[in-house]
């Protein structure tokens, strides 16, 4: 009795231990509430990578699944050691199994109790090589999925860098169309003054009007855009975030490129081709391990307990008792289950090693598509930035053509949208030349993608000391 109310006291006590861990773990997983950054907040570059990299899903899976790996590794190095379980077992009452029935068949005898205990340990010899190509391969799988984690930061560092120099971009072309709202405004009320006067034509009333509302719809237009930037930004750093932040001015000077060729061989050491290699590797190694099924396996056994009849009146050998020995066995037929393992492992090296050849002719193609991105937006921004500096000298002209009674309202009107798609283009082409940049630096460099737009930070000119005490002010509170 008090060795039955002990074990069940240590069974209550166990249960609640486990419920309280629970309980615990629960109340931690809710007090972690996402990362959330106010609306107008200052968001630089490094603060929105370390932000992704802290609660983007994509990582958060990764590490967990390297921690599953490491996991797995351990369980393959068990076989190392010795298996020991304990076995215990008591019987008590009147009947017992007659072998002669082999289903519901019964025998009576006295009734009587009987305690069994004892420890069994196995350790595995030798193997010929099955455990040890078995841990390999579950270490290089290892070394895999940490290139896996790699690979997902640096896939991460794009998407966010994308989307930061994206919402740079609309902010851009919100500026613009402000712009474009001010000075057509200005042309709409002096035309209107001169309508007013009858010095000017209805005709030309009319028509700076219509600008004027066209441009109102394109600032709407691209107010919405910056929004929805926002919303990408928030997205790609993996938080519930403001619909409006203020960003960190970023260079979009054109900068020489390394040769084509020595990208693509900076290429071949990506964390995703590294990551296909170490599949490879593992599976190679795991079709050995399979292979080595066919072998003998060396094992040694022991054990020991007791046995005691609690019943005086039965004459039986009772107390400890031990035994050790060796073990051979070998698959003779196992219906086939070791062949189909070798072909699925054959198989698994096969697809690891046509991925791994995949994955590198994929990242050619990229680093050739980026770099050549590049050439070409560093090409369009100089006809850009002439084609603005062309339009602005168009539209003063215009004006003062105007002005003098020698041109109408429609050349006004033509350069005006003139330079507003001029200074649209030249933003478009800047910013789209930073985006092709971090591609290419993803696509050649892998787990080097931040350091192009933290290296751009330094051609900018110095910030006013108000505003750099506003930049390294309290980072904004966070839920």
């Amino acid at each position: 009795m008090n060795h039955t109310w002990r074990r069940t006291t240590f069974i209550m006590l166990a249960l609640l231990s486990s419920t309280a861990a629970m309980a615990s773990a629960a109340t931690a997983a809710e007090t972690d509430q996402p990362v959330s950054l106010s609306r107008g907040s200052f968001l630089g570059v490094q603060q929105a990578v370390d932000i992704a990299v802290k609660n983007h899903p994509m990582l958060i899976e990764g590490t967990a699944n390297l921690k599953a790996s490491e996991a797995r590794t351990e369980q393959a190095r068990s076989l190392y050691y010795p298996q020991v379980y304990a076995n215990a077992n008591t019987v008590a009452g009147a009947g017992v199994t007659n072998p002669r029935f082999l289903i519901g068949g019964g025998l009576l005898r006295e009734n009587q109790s009987t305690f069994t205990g004892g420890v069994i340990a196995n350790q595995r010899i030798y193997d010929f090589g099955y455990t040890s190509n078995l841990v390999e391969s579950n270490k290089l799988a290892e070394r895999a999925q940490g290139q896996d984690v790699s690979a997902r930061r640096a896939l991460v560092l794009l998407y966010v860098q994308r989307a930061y120099l994206n919402s740079l971009k609309r902010k851009r072309l919100v500026q613009i169309a402000e712009e474009t709202v001010r000075e057509r405004g200005v042309i709409a009320g002096q035309i209107e003054t001169l309508y007013r006067q009858q010095l000017k034509s209805k005709f030309d009333f009319d028509l700076a009007h219509v600008e004027l509302v066209n441009a109102q719809s394109l600032l709407v237009r691209s107010r919405n855009d910056l929004k929805a930037s926002f919303a990408d930004l928030n997205r790609t750093m993996g938080i519930v975030g403001a619909d409006d932040y203020v960003l960190e001015d970023i260079s979009v000077d054109v900068r020489p490129q390394k040769t084509l060729e020595s990208l693509i061989n900076e290429s071949l050491s990506h964390p995703e081709v590294k990551r296909a290699k170490e599949q490879t590797a593992s599976a190679d190694a795991r079709l050995t391990a399979t292979k080595r099924q066919y072998l003998p396996t060396v094992s040694a056994i022991a054990s020991g307990g007791t046995f005691d009849p609690f019943d005086p009146r039965q004459n039986q050998q009772t107390g400890g008792w031990w035994m050790a020995g060796a073990m051979v066995s070998m698959p003779l037929f196992t219906g086939f289950l070791i062949e189909n393992q070798v072909v699925e492992a054959n198989a698994n090296r096969q697809a690891a090693s046509a991925a791994t050849t995949n994955i590198e002719q994929a990242l050619t193609q990229q680093v050739t598509n980026a770099y050549l991105d590049t050439l070409t937006f560093a090409q369009q921004i100089t006809l850009a930035e002439e084609q603005v500096k062309t339009a602005q000298e168009a539209l003063q002209l215009s004006k003062q053509r105007y002005k003098l009674g020698l041109g109408t309202v429609v050349e006004v009107t033509q350069s005006e949208v003139a330079l507003t798609a001029a200074q649209t283009r030249l933003a478009d082409t800047q910013y789209d030349y930073k985006i092709a940049e971090v591609t290419l630096a993803y696509t050649s460099q892998g787990d080097d993608t931040g350091r192009i737009l933290l290296m751009s930070r330094a051609a900018n000119p110095p910030r006013a000391p108000e505003v750099q005490d506003r930049l390294e002010g309290p980072p904004a509170a966070t839920n």
